[in-house]
């Protein structure tokens, strides 16, 4: 395991870069200026767990998007390490955390240009997976429960999780399924990911994308538009 001065400990594999605020922001001009796959920007924060990683893939963009359920993994498997057991979570196509079914974030995506790399076209030059979950309100929230769709980690039972402990097993779990993903392939990721959803109504297909829904009211939804803009929004999270 590699330490940082702040006390973080990570597999090797990760470069840790602390900044001041909008990690997501700072990895895309890091990805832009030549940053090594696997350096892993983070914020110090109480409120929020805010971090991105950069990675550059060899693979032509279908496949390479189908990392999207290795960062999703990542995310719900290490959040599962953390907190209370039985802590019901789970996660919505494509980008979204729940929590007692309330959303506590999720991830969101940049791409750089498509490039030639190791003999394959059009391989994004960069892929950069911000995910962001919310930690606790600001404030004291003198009603719990009156926005049904959003929530908070603290509200949920889970104040004792700090963010250096979830960006630990975050990084961790993350490793085993980016190993997974490079030696067996997008499938088992896939399985897995099929079996967090929870519902049982979404099937992911070879390439990522996903048929939502059940018999004849299952439909198609393509993985490349829906990553275009992130589907959740927490109050408060620098972009």
């Amino acid at each position: 395991m590699s330490r940082r001065e702040d006390g973080i400990h990570l597999p090797p594999g990760y470069v840790l870069r602390r900044v001041p605020h909008r990690p997501f922001a700072a990895a895309q001009e890091a990805a832009f200026a030549g940053a090594e796959d696997g350096s892993l920007f983070w914020c110090p924060s109480e409120d929020f767990f805010d971090a991105a990683l950069v990675l550059r893939p060899l693979d032509e963009e279908p496949r390479a998007l189908t990392l999207t359920y290795v960062l999703l993994l990542g995310l719900i498997d290490g959040l599962a390490a953390v907190v209370p057991p039985e802590t019901p979570a789970r996660l919505v196509w494509p980008d979204r955390l729940l929590v007692n079914e309330g959303c506590v974030g999720g991830l969101r995506l940049a791409r750089g240009p498509l490039v030639r790399r190791a003999g394959a076209e059009d391989v994004p030059d960069w892929l950069v997976f911000g995910v962001a979950l919310h930690m606790r309100a600001a404030a004291p929230d003198q009603t719990p429960g009156r926005d049904l769709e959003y929530t908070n980690l603290h509200e949920e039972g889970c104040g004792a999780v700090g963010v250096p402990q979830l960006l630990e097993a975050f990084a961790r779990h993350l490793l085993r399924w980016i190993e997974c993903w490079q030696e067996d392939g997008p499938a088992p990721v896939l399985r897995a990911c099929e079996t967090r959803f929870g519902s049982g109504e979404v099937r992911l297909g070879e390439r990522g994308d996903a048929w939502i829904g059940d018999g004849a009211r299952r439909r198609r939804r393509l993985l490349a538009p829906a990553l275009a803009a992130p589907s959740w929004r927490l109050a408060g999270l620098e972009a």
